[in-house]
């Protein structure tokens, strides 16, 4: 298996887990379960910036990764995702300190986006692919 597929594979698993993650996040919100959502909130940010450094790592690789778009895709998809299942659970739990947690874990999330953005788009980056 070449170091690209096994990027990939790794990519797709951290993704697979952030989709399941996802749908627990979305249970606990809709029960109002604000220490479940703390939890699972803080586990899916990792699992998604995981997700991130092997996304980077398919663009950065010497050789250009067949991988990389479709897996800057899948990232972005899910990021949005988390970013509307915040934003729910804000609306569904009315407990301060959650809304603290969940806007610094979103926080979070749009900083690593947004270096990841301006890193695959650096003349740089764009010349080797």
């Amino acid at each position: 298996m070449s170091n690209h597929e096994q990027l990939n594979n790794a990519f797709a698993r951290a993704m697979a887990t952030v989709q399941i993650r996802s749908g627990q996040l979305k249970a606990e919100s809709d029960r109002r379960d604000y220490e479940g959502v703390g939890h699972t909130a803080r586990q899916v940010v990792t699992i998604w910036l995981v997700g991130r450094a092997l996304c980077r790592r398919l663009i950065e690789c010497k050789e250009p990764s067949p991988y990389a778009d479709g897996a800057c895709v899948l990232l972005e998809e899910k990021y949005m995702a988390l970013l509307a299942l915040f934003e729910h659970a804000a609306t569904t739990i009315a407990v301060p300190r959650m809304h603290r947690e969940l806007s610094e874990l979103r926080g979070t999330l749009v900083t690593a986006m947004a270096e990841l953005l301006v890193e695959s788009s650096s003349p740089a980056r764009r010349s080797s692919r």
